[in-house]
């Protein structure tokens, strides 16, 4: 049986932070040497929103202009929600806010360098507690949201659907991709380890392993 731990690539950079020797402009400078920011393995994931972009308002574009070169998206079936599922979207909507608002919040007091892209501490209390990646979370719900909300303004097609389901996959991957070609070399098998506790997406769970840790350690 293997006991050996596999230690961080970050963990040099966490002691000089906490002995205050090294600037936040050496810790991005060291990071960035390393390959160890978001934007060294998510580069072109702009795409993803631009695509999500195109699928959702390229037709009211053409209903807006009625341009000949964009007549196909006409043809396509325009879909209407009731006013429960449009109150609903907007609620999400704005559930979600603080939920970044938070999320922002943390990483600029507790994040090292105030930056989720370049933070060297691991973060696993607050939303960190509760699920891994809040702010992907946050911003898929967003996302996947405006396309139902303005529907009564802006058309929602088959392509609007398409969108809100790429959106969620295409944030769900980058989640994934960053714990498996970032997080764990950052933070080796703490990062495991807090992959065992706190879900990355399962809000649910994730509230309810939170409050059974806080509740087993009233109890100590």
């Amino acid at each position: 049986m293997n006991t050996h731990k596999q230690a961080g690539q970050v963990e040099d950079l966490v002691e000089k932070y906490h002995q205050q020797s090294i600037t936040r402009e050496e810790i991005i400078e060291t990071l960035k040497s390393r390959k160890l920011t978001e934007r060294d393995i998510m580069k072109g994931g702009g795409f993803g929103y631009v695509l999500w972009s195109f699928l959702s308002f390229l037709p009211s574009i053409e209903y807006a202009t009625k341009w000949d070169f964009l007549n196909w998206f006409a043809q396509l079936q325009r879909f209407y929600f009731p006013n429960w599922a449009i109150y609903l979207a907007i609620a999400l909507f704005v559930l979600a806010i603080p939920i970044m608002v938070a999320f922002t919040n943390q990483n600029i007091r507790h994040g090292g360098v105030h930056s989720e892209n370049e933070t060297i501490l691991l973060m696993q209390e607050g939303l960190y507690g509760i699920i891994r990646h809040p702010g992907t979370m946050a911003s898929s719900i967003f996302f996947a949201t405006i396309p139902i909300f303005l529907s009564p303004w802006v058309p929602f097609t088959i392509l609007s659907g398409i969108g809100i389901i790429f959106i969620i996959a295409f944030s769900y991957y980058a989640c994934y991709r960053e714990e498996r070609v970032l997080d764990i070399k950052k933070w080796g098998d703490k990062y495991r380890e807090y992959m065992q506790r706190v879900p990355r997406w399962n809000l649910i769970v994730g509230l309810w392993k939170y409050l059974k840790r806080k509740s087993n350690q009233r109890k100590r």
